[in-house]
């Protein structure tokens, strides 16, 4: 499932494998868990995994806020066929 492979990604990639303390919807850029140039690495790995292309329009601070936020934009754009 793909919320659960972008958990294990962002624990991996920004938390040192340390998940305690995240949930699906901890805020991931008020945390500084995930930054600005760190949304372009997810952007990366939504294509790898489900391959949606998220457009420009498409990249903004709601969508990237919380693990549940990403998984409801790819969900969206699955159902358009992006």
């Amino acid at each position: 499932m793909f919320i659960d492979n972008l958990r294990k990604y962002i624990v991996d990639s920004y938390l040192d494998g340390q998940s305690d303390m995240l949930s699906n919807d901890t805020q991931l850029l008020a945390l500084n868990i995930v930054d600005s140039a760190s949304i372009f690495d997810l952007v990366d790995f939504i294509k790898e995994q489900t391959g949606v292309i998220v457009s420009m329009m498409e990249i903004n601070p709601i969508n990237f806020s919380s693990i549940n936020e990403v998984n409801a934009l790819v969900c969206r754009l699955q159902e358009k066929g992006a």
